[in-house]
């Protein structure tokens, strides 16, 4: 019954996110196609082919894969940090949570429902930007098609732990806003204490440590290898992590 109310709740936020997903994914496509349009006029006007140096069917692949993983970050911070504040903060918002927390049922199976909604949203939604471009890519004969897909599995648990840090920081602070406002505060600490450290007082220590969590994210080479086991373990341990706090809490929370 409570995943039932969970998806319906969420549902018109999750399809948003999903169709606007999509759009971007075709629009990707689109720009296969107008590339390779491109490449084939100049191709005739010159009456040459490519340069060794520049090799258009693999470049087209390489490019799209930048582009859904830029775009696909951007869609896990958004969709993660919306969908983790709204799951708990939707029943502090209507005064629920007291009815929610003194259920016969096991407390863990609330935070394990809006986990169950929330990830499989985000995977659908990272998922969005890069499936629409691999018909594209198969008709334009580019070199390795597949490899656009490489950037899903790091971009699904960054999408985890992204939720899990909202979907906590929420159910601690007793509603959406306040919990929203934690977690984006978290994210830029994260993102900026790093650079300052090193600015103001010439220590890469964090600095490095940070980069290296998003190196999995940096696609500059081919053959791609871009699925980085060591990273990716790290944001799954991030993400469990998170789920557990949530755990922990409700278990214990008092009504």
């Amino acid at each position: 019954m409570y995943l039932w109310k969970a998806w319906h709740d969420s549902r018109a936020r999750v399809m948003l996110y999903i169709l606007a997903a999509l759009g971007v994914g075709v629009l990707f496509g689109l720009d296969v196609m107008s590339e390779a349009n491109w490449h084939a006029y100049w191709m005739i006007f010159f009456k040459a082919r490519p340069s060794l140096s520049y090799n258009f069917y693999m470049d087209v692949t390489l490019w799209n894969l930048r582009g859904v993983v830029s775009y696909g970050q951007i869609a896990v911070l958004a969709a993660g940090l919306s969908l983790g504040a709204s799951s708990t903060g939707r029943e502090y918002s209507a005064g629920a949570m007291n009815f929610v927390l003194t259920r016969p049922d096991p407390r863990r199976n609330f935070v394990l429902t809006d986990w169950t909604v929330g990830l499989t949203a985000i995977v659908i939604i990272v998922s969005g930007l890069a499936f629409p471009v691999l018909p594209f890519l198969c008709l334009v004969h580019a070199q390795g098609p597949g490899n656009v897909l490489a950037g899903l599995p790091a971009l699904w648990v960054l999408g985890a732990a992204i939720y899990g840090l909202s979907h906590f920081t929420t159910l601690v602070a007793g509603s959406a806003p306040r919990g929203l406002i934690l977690s984006v505060a978290t994210v830029l600490t994260y993102s900026f204490l790093p650079t300052a450290l090193h600015e103001w007082w010439h220590t890469d220590t964090l600095l490095r440590a940070t980069d290296w969590t998003l190196r999995v994210f940096d696609y500059e080479i081919w053959p791609l290898s871009p699925f980085d086991w060591s990273v990716t373990a790290f944001w799954l341990a991030v993400a469990a992590g998170f789920l557990g706090a949530s755990v922990a809490w409700i278990r214990f929370r008092e009504v």
